[in-house]
């Protein structure tokens, strides 16, 4: 009897905290949501190809509005950010500053839904989900990622147990409540105040946004398994797109390839590029401050430098726009002699861009972006795309303080200067393969990453082939 009694005890406290966990994370018994409950942000990007997605997107939306029959005040409002007026003119990809002027842009709405412009929304899925949930207390909802160890682009955050944090997948969505939205405006009105120490370099903002979350303001990411990457019939949302998919990928000849290099890297590095991407093009120059013929290298009179290398970056932009066996390129390449890319598949995605407009295409990284001022720049590692009219106004309008002074920062407060936004790819990488969340990484098709160190470059590469997409063509 006595033993009977434990269990009961036992089960009757497990029984409670699970129901103070439940409370606390604003899960609980059915509530009232209507859709027009609910306010849908996409993070948008205003070149012509992603505006252009992000357009199907909301078509896919609207149709789905007029399906259910919603009309005047029953229907939900959607915003694509690019578009969306009276937002600070910097940072809005980073998340935080649309806080700081969020009462006066969008609705008050009981849920707020943020997702990318390949996210696909059901939205009576999506609603039957939200009455599981109590709006009314601190609710973030959404489809967790986890780094299976420390990584640097989380400036090694989590040590003790990297598992343990669980930050949400864009491409899926994440939600988050009114009071949650609120008190996230409160601490954002005045960004120059606001304590944003921890995101001084905006690197991954889904994960930032989520340690913010959690470190200021206690409310850590609840998963739901109805935010998804692959479709399914409980899914709420899904990512729609593995790779784009633009038609044939841009010849060759469309694409001149810089790679930089010094002579202390002549045997180790080049030698891995020349054993993989070097051989997916005939147009490669490497550039460097050692001649080498067995390369061959070009040296452009810019000694090698420990830190930036900004002299080498802009005498190899300026040699391009000025040359005249240059002309008719449509795109310069500028990538480390440790980047481990797969040139095919970036040809096959920069046909989806116009190259005869001023594009700068990367990975997006960010300078005090999050406090709404500060600049945005093309991190250098994963490849830095130029379009060629770009490329030929950044030859007559940036220069270096000094030939070490960072190249990929120099160049980001150049394009802010003459106002030419960064395009950001979401297939192009800083890091390693290895520093990425593993279920990132499993289910997209990826362009690049870069390093050498703790790793094996030959296998990065390999993978990079692995799953090509359709189209391919060859030299």
């Amino acid at each position: 009897m006595a033993s009977f009694s434990n269990v009961s005890k036992f089960c009757l406290l497990a029984l409670t905290a699970l129901t103070t966990v439940l409370s606390a994370s604003g899960a609980g018994k059915q509530t009232d949501v209507t859709y027009k409950d609910i306010t849908f942000i996409v993070i948008s990007q205003p070149n012509t190809y992603h505006a252009n997605r992000a357009q199907l997107l909301k078509e896919d939306f609207e149709k789905q509005v007029k399906q259910l029959n919603l009309k005047g005040d029953d229907r939900p409002a959607l915003y694509l950010l690019h578009e969306t007026e009276g937002l600070p003119e910097l940072g809005a990809w980073t998340l935080f500053p649309v806080f700081s002027v969020f009462s006066n842009v969008f609705p008050s709405t009981p849920w707020v839904f943020f997702c990318e412009e390949e996210t696909r929304i059901k939205l009576p899925k999506l609603l039957n989900v939200l009455k599981g949930f109590d709006s009314s207390k601190d609710v973030f909802l959404g489809r967790g990622l986890h780094d299976s160890h420390i990584s640097i682009i989380h400036h090694f955050y989590g040590f003790e147990d990297p598992e343990a944090f669980a930050f949400p997948d864009l491409r899926a969505g994440f939600l988050i409540s009114r009071p949650l939205v609120n008190r996230l405006a409160e601490m954002m009105i005045d960004l120059s105040a606001a304590d944003l120490n921890s995101v001084d370099f905006n690197i991954d903002p889904k994960h930032e946004f989520a340690r913010y979350l959690s470190e200021k303001l206690a409310t850590n990411l609840t998963e739901l398994t109805e935010f998804c990457v692959l479709d399914s019939e409980d899914c709420a949302t899904y990512d729609n797109l593995r790779f784009p998919q633009c038609g044939a990928a841009i010849p060759d000849d469309d694409l001149s390839i810089a790679v930089k290099t010094c002579g202390k890297f002549h045997a180790d590095r080049v030698p891995v590029v020349k054993k993989t991407w070097d051989r997916e093009s005939r147009n490669i120059e490497y550039f460097s401050d050692v001649d080498d013929p067995s390369i061959p290298t070009i040296t452009l009179g810019i000694p090698n430098t420990e830190r930036g290398h900004c002299g080498k970056t802009m005498a190899i932009i300026r040699r391009a726009a000025e040359r005249k066996e240059f002309a008719g390129k449509k795109w310069l390449l500028i990538a480390d002699d440790d980047t481990i890319i797969s040139l095919h598949r970036l040809r096959l995605m920069l046909a989806c861009y116009n190259a005869s407009e001023e594009i700068a295409l990367g990975e997006r990284y960010g300078y005090m972006s999050a406090r709404g001022y500060g600049y945005d720049y093309i991190t250098g590692g994963g490849g830095m795309l130029f379009s060629w009219p770009l490329l030929e106004r950044l030859a007559k309008e940036c220069s270096c303080p000094s030939d070490d002074a960072p190249d990929d920062m120099i160049l980001g407060m150049c394009l802010k200067r003459i106002d030419v936004k960064i395009t950001h790819s979401p297939y192009i990488h800083q890091a390693r393969k290895e520093d990425y969340s593993e279920d990132f990484v499993k289910h997209r098709t990826h362009v690049s990453f870069h390093k050498h160190w703790d790793c094996d470059p030959l296998e990065t590469y390999k993978f990079l082939q692995t799953d090509v997409p359709s189209e391919h063509d060859e030299l």
